[in-house]
């Protein structure tokens, strides 16, 4: 018995040789998963993202698509995976902070089970309307629907995510009877939108730039306390009398938990580095999006507080999609 723990003692240091070297073996390519098709607005900034790690980490990046079910079944797959850095996952604020909510049954705790490494982006929704609606500002779309209550239709790129959310967050906070419209993915919606089948939408700036370019769809009042350098002649909220009304999305990198912290340490300095660069913070902002870092403590607390805030609205809402 002696010379087993003994032999099992000198072979100690060897196995914990074998777990370093596992960690940081840069030969090895990292997946990091994506709940959405490819060329959405997560998998562009993930792509965006991924050959810039590889770059400051000499370790490949690889960006997998796996849609399905508001990226829930990404995010099992992550799970379900070791947990040894070599398998991450790219999401949303639907994934991270609505999805919980949303389905009854899940396998997982976005909370409980992964761990943020960082916030890449934060971008503030707007509310936009069919450039035929007689209204200029949030407070006369606010007034109109109001006056004709059940007559608007609010479009969504689906039922549960967060442009379903962000509407109905507007419905609750000023007491509007505005009519649901989910669409299968944000390109329809504002297609929609354009021709006058819905009236209006609570988005990002990105899906809809082509339109509000065209002149067929107006931006009313941006959700954000205050106003974007990309469009600084649209009010906020409270300057065009919704006052009060913040809606924001945002995508955050994170590791399935019990991954070894010196490598979240090593992916969130690299990511630090990486989201600082000039140039993408140029791309990211073309993509009407805006550049927004936190790193791992303080990506967990916001993480935390927006899941707070959305299942409040969920439930008030009473929307489950199970």
């Amino acid at each position: 018995m002696f010379g087993l723990s003994r032999r099992l003692l000198l072979a100690a240091p060897s196995l914990a040789s074998l777990a370093a070297h596992a960690q940081t073996d840069t030969s090895r390519p990292i997946r990091i998963m994506v709940g959405f098709p490819p060329g959405g607005g997560v998998d562009i900034l993930a792509r965006l993202l991924a050959p810039r790690l590889a770059e400051r980490l000499r370790q490949p990046f690889i960006v997998e698509n796996r849609p399905g079910a508001n990226g829930n079944i990404a995010m099992e797959a992550v799970l379900a995976a070791p947990a040894d850095g070599l398998n991450l996952f790219y999401g949303n604020v639907g994934n991270f902070a609505m999805t919980n909510a949303l389905y009854r049954n899940l396998t997982f705790d976005t909370v409980r089970d992964f761990l943020p490494i960082g916030q890449a982006i934060e971008s503030f929704s707007l509310i936009a309307v069919n450039a035929d609606l007689p209204v200029r500002s949030a407070g006369e779309l606010i007034a109109l629907a109001r006056a004709q209550p059940g007559r608007l239709n609010g479009a969504s790129a689906g039922a549960g995510g967060p442009i379903h959310l962000a509407l109905e967050m507007f419905k609750r906070q000023f007491n509007l009877d505005i009519v649901h419209v989910p669409y299968r993915g944000a390109a329809p919606a504002i297609l929609d939108l354009a021709a006058g089948q819905v009236q209006l939408i609570i988005d990002t700036y990105g899906a809809m730039r082509p339109a509000v370019e065209s002149g067929r769809v107006r931006l009313l009042a941006v959700a954000a306390p205050a106003r974007l350098g990309i469009l600084p002649e649209v009010p906020t909220t409270d300057e065009g009398g919704a006052p009060g009304f913040v809606s924001a999305s945002w995508q955050m990198l994170v590791a399935p938990r019990g991954t070894p912290k010196p490598l979240l340490d090593r992916y969130e300095s690299a990511m630090r580095e990486v989201m600082a660069e000039p140039t993408l913070i140029e791309t990211i902002k073309l993509q009407g999006v805006s550049p927004r870092f936190r790193g791992q403590a303080e990506a967990a607390a916001f993480m935390r507080s927006e899941r707070d805030l959305w299942t409040g609205v969920i439930r008030a809402a009473n929307i489950t999609l199970d």
